[in-house]
């Protein structure tokens, strides 16, 4: 039998970031094990007691009963739990399991997805009534788990910690501990609701509560300063202020208006088309790539303005 490392194995010596984040990736909430659940069986059939056949009542689905003999050889146990089936005991034991437990059977139902969604395997799909594509299944996992604030995704049959992808650790949990000190209390609040709509799947609030909190960190900054500005200003107003008073660097040549140029477009510019101004007659759609867009440019440009605002030129 071949080794199949698990996640646990590869994360065991990972280093943890005491930076703040908007995920947590210690608890595994009730609700979500339910759903995870529910959509493992769609995703993977029935347990036992194939389809709407009765051939015998002991015959068992056998993806279920290969996910089953792998982890127990790469945990070294007899059992998990009690029950008819291995896809039952399985079931029963990610209900309350430790963590790193769920999270290694998370992955290795994923992997069973992907392998039940082959395109050879149409009659056994139909024959353990699996009811749903890998893509959705797979889809329907990573968005529960954003939903729920866990802070792990599958890529290409991985799981993977959020906060081990670069753009995360370097962009977004620097921006939220910039935040995090005093006087900057608002444009947090703001950054952590526009991730709150992000993982309900409310994209439109979300680049717009992303746009507020980069506006607001302008703001909060000028407020520390004691410079004067229209408390309606527009993000292009906010740039000058910035300039004028020389928040960064005034003796970089012509490229770094390139640089500034990024504050005050891309992002303002989403939030405009596709957020802040009404639906009209037909309601928008804001794909979920835009959302995620819009944030990873806020959180970048927050940590450029509050980074350059600790270094007074």
């Amino acid at each position: 039998m071949s080794i199949f490392e698990l996640f646990s194995k590869r994360q065991a010596n990972a280093a943890l970031s005491g930076q703040t984040d908007v995920y947590q990736y210690d608890d595994i909430p009730s609700n979500l094990r339910v759903q995870v659940h529910q959509i493992a069986i769609e995703g993977i059939g029935l347990v036992g007691a194939s389809g709407d056949r009765m051939i015998r009542p002991d015959v068992e689905n056998d993806w279920w009963v290969q996910i089953e003999r792998i982890f127990l050889r790469e945990k070294g146990l007899d059992r998990v739990a009690h029950g008819s089936f291995a896809g039952e005991r399985l079931l029963t034991f990610m209900r309350n399991c430790s963590t790193a437990d769920w999270l290694d059977l998370l992955e290795l139902i994923a992997t069973g997805i992907r392998i039940v969604a082959e395109p050879q395997r149409a009659y056994q799909r139909q024959q353990w009534s699996v009811s749903a594509s890998g893509d959705d299944s797979i889809d329907e996992l990573n968005y529960r788990l954003r939903q729920a604030a866990v802070g792990y995704q599958i890529e290409d049959n991985r799981l993977i910690r959020v906060d081990s992808q670069f753009v995360h650790a370097e962009v977004v949990k620097p921006a939220l501990a910039l935040l995090s000190e005093s006087g900057f209390e608002g444009p947090r609040q703001e950054f952590l609701v526009a991730h709150r709509h992000y993982r309900a799947g409310e994209h439109r609030q979300a680049v717009s509560m992303a746009a507020n909190a980069l506006e607001s960190t302008f703001k909060a900054i000028f407020e520390k300063r004691g410079w004067s500005y229209n408390k309606g200003a527009r993000i292009s107003d906010l740039v000058r202020v910035a300039r004028t008073n020389n928040l960064w660097p005034d003796y970089l040549d012509n490229s770094f208006d390139q640089l500034l140029a990024t504050l005050q477009s891309g992002l303002p510019k989403i939030r405009d088309n596709d957020a802040s101004h009404g639906q009209g007659a037909t309601p928008k759609d804001v794909p979920a790539y835009i959302a995620a867009y819009a944030l990873l440019l806020a959180a970048s440009k927050i940590v450029f303005i509050t980074e350059a605002a600790k270094n007074p030129q």
